[in-house]
């Protein structure tokens, strides 16, 4: 149960006045303190979160959120004053910042003049390399995030509840979670390389979002419409305001790439694009996505296009069997589980078809299969029966499949003939719009 007005927390140090705000799994309270007569701000569980049979682990991970706020002192990021346990809660006390998130400052006032939006954008981006440095990324930059201090026009960063470590170029596994228009494209996969990059999106996004007072397009909407040849759905902010200047746009642009390679590497290297002059009008296009080969997790290809390219059908069958365990992590296992396939990065997926479809003149590859699939009403065995997996009403062994380009369509490649997970692949490809 929630905390009513007067409720007395630690013998009397704190008194709640008001509840400010309840989230997905937090709730704040404005509070004051005994000794010095001060506002402040107290953050626990909420009462859902309470209820979770995880509840242990939430406490943990929120205890965790204080230490990386505490890590991180900075004039643009919210002080900890201390957490303490009341009863079996743990609670984190936070200096008030008086003001209102540049959300709502957007909602109420329009879009936020050039000049005023990069001096938030610097002085945010301040504090997030400072987070960096620190090992954390903050993984939720977005304007509800940062609040305005009033009478001081200045920004401070909140929020710090799915910040995670992170070493860049390693792959890593982080909690799928994510606001639409704000998250990079690689925040949508369990497993996946992150870095300071996927900060910068983020950042990028917020500039977007205060200069037009527009919510960008979602990056998984983007990378799909670009998959099928459209172009990218995301409006230039110089459409939603003209009067934006050449140098912003090209740093929105650049900082929201969608594939992570394409963006600056770091905070700085795209806080250098702020600095850039007007020498010319121009109007930048949208990011786009190269061609394959891509992945989320830094895999290489190169091994299985080249296999397909000579034609060695049974190796490159194998070597797709090898990469997706790799993909997965699950190389010690050898096999992976119902919840690896339907987490399975869709840029990996997308890749490792594309390369077959290439190289087969689309005769082979996962979606090729589907195709079949959705044709036979998701029957396993007449799909089986159509493309040579099974004959005579039985399932043929590996070693009497057929590797040749004249196999029948969609033979190749033979992962699907794992029975129950082909139906699970199937259900992915359709989320990856395969």
């Amino acid at each position: 149960m929630d905390w009513e007005t007067g409720r007395v927390l630690q013998n009397g140090k704190y008194t709640i006045e008001k509840k400010l705000h309840i989230g997905g799994f937090g709730v704040t309270y404005l509070a004051r303190e005994r000794d010095s007569d001060n506002l402040v701000v107290i953050k626990t569980l909420n009462e859902k979160v309470r209820q979770r049979r995880d509840f242990a682990k939430c406490q943990q991970d929120f205890l965790n959120e204080a230490l990386r706020i505490a890590k991180c002192t900075h004039p643009y990021i919210v002080r900890v004053n201390e957490f303490f346990q009341e009863r079996f809660l743990w609670c984190i006390v936070m200096e008030y910042v008086e003001g209102i998130t540049l959300a709502h400052f957007v909602e109420k006032k329009g879009a936020i003049p050039e000049a005023k939006a990069i001096k938030y954008i610097r002085q945010i981006s301040d504090a997030v390399m400072l987070v960096h440095a620190r090992g954390f990324l903050h993984r939720d930059i977005k304007p509800l995030n940062i609040i305005w201090r009033k009478h001081q026009d200045e920004v401070v960063l909140i929020d710090f509840g799915i910040a995670r470590e992170f070493t860049p170029n390693l792959t890593q596994i982080h909690t799928q979670y994510y606001s639409d228009g704000f998250a990079p494209i690689e925040q949508y996969d369990k497993r996946a390389l992150r870095g300071a990059y996927t900060d910068v999106y983020g950042l990028a996004a917020t500039l977007y979002a205060l200069v037009t007072a527009k919510t960008p397009e979602a990056a998984l909407i983007r990378d799909r419409a670009i998959l099928k040849g459209e172009t990218d759905p995301m409006l230039l902010p110089q459409v939603l305001n003209p009067k934006l200047s050449d140098t912003i746009q090209d740093a929105i642009l650049k900082g929201m790439a969608l594939l992570p390679e394409n963006r600056p590497q770091s905070v700085a290297d795209w806080l250098q694009f702020l600095d850039k002059s007007d020498e010319s009008p121009h109007v930048p296009t949208p990011p786009h996505l190269p061609t394959p080969p891509l992945s989320a997790v830094g895999m290489d290809y190169n091994k299985l296009r080249e296999l397909l390219a000579g034609g060695m059908w049974e190796d490159a069958d194998k070597e797709t069997t090898d990469l997706m365990l790799a993909v997965s992590g699950k190389e010690k296992e050898g096999k992976l589980s119902l919840e690896d396939v339907r987490k399975f990065p869709c840029r990996d997926l997308r890749t490792i078809d594309q390369l077959w479809i290439e190289y087969s003149d689309g005769r082979f590859g996962f979606s090729v299969q589907n195709q079949i699939w959705r044709q036979v009403n998701k029957n396993y065995e007449e799909m089986g029966n159509i493309i040579g997996w099974r004959r005579d009403n039985n399932w043929l062994s590996y070693s009497e499949l057929t590797f040749d380009i004249n196999a029948s369509q969609g033979h190749l490649p033979t992962w699907g003939r794992r029975g129950r997970l082909w139906a699970v692949l199937a259900l992915r490809m359709r989320k990856c719009s395969l």
